[in-house]
């Protein structure tokens, strides 16, 4: 019985140092969030494993690759933790942000899907501008942009989720079971977007600054979509 505890917790052991140990202050931030009874909880869950996921992905670059992307996070990260704190203070919010706190009775699933469109859409344009020069950008967008791939898994387990909302499997009806597809090249076009404004803050900023504008009016769609389809 001894050596079979002592097996056990060498593989236990063994699996865990295997594991990339990253944004442990990030991490512990997202978890506390996840476990307020607010209504940032529903996005810090989902955003607990998709940084586990980044930290996977970003693990196997090479080191300029998982620099780059550990310096963005740096700032992107944040930015959702920011908000959560500006709920509780009661202090002004972003409009996106003020939106998903808007309402304090949505389904989980509708506060994900809102806190997903407003960090991307919202934050992310922002973050990779705020931290790197227009060369940098160009130097590492395709392994920003290769990411989706595993976004995509962690998009598989939350889609098995949306089973149980009555009007989503509607909608799965409607289009023929093509809305899983549907909904990763969304979430592909988002982060492309965002790649492409940040870009443009450097080369035609009145131009960057009218599309943050279109982009406000889709969040606010987008949230609609949420609020009348996700349930």
């Amino acid at each position: 019985m001894k050596l079979l505890v002592t097996l056990l917790l060498y593989f236990y052991c063994g699996a865990a140092f295997t594991q990339p140990r990253y944004n442990a202050r990030l991490l512990d931030s997202l978890a506390f969030i996840a476990h307020t009874q607010t209504p940032a909880k529903h996005f810090a869950t989902l955003y607990y494993q998709a940084i586990e996921i980044t930290n996977r992905y970003a693990d196997k670059q090479p080191d300029s690759v998982k620099n780059f992307i550990f310096g963005f996070e740096a700032l992107f990260a944040p930015v959702f933790s920011n908000s959560y704190k500006n709920y509780i203070n009661k202090t002004p919010q972003v409009f996106y942000w003020q939106q998903y706190y808007a309402d304090t009775n949505l389904n989980d699933l509708q506060y994900k899907f809102i806190g997903m469109a407003a960090h991307i859409n919202g934050d992310m344009a922002v973050a990779l501008a705020g931290r790197y020069g227009y060369d940098t950008l160009k130097k590492y967008r395709r392994p920003l942009i290769r990411f989706q791939k595993a976004l995509n898994t962690f998009f598989d387990s939350i889609y098995i989720t949306s089973r149980r909302y009555k009007k989503l499997n509607r909608l799965h009806f409607i289009t023929l079971g093509l809305d899983k597809a549907i909904g990763k090249a969304m979430v592909l076009h988002w982060r492309k977007k965002q790649v492409r404004l940040a870009l443009l803050y450097y080369t035609n900023p009145p131009k960057y600054a009218a599309k943050r504008r279109r982009l406000e009016k889709k969040m606010l769609r987008l949230r609609k979509f949420a609020i009348e389809w996700i349930k």
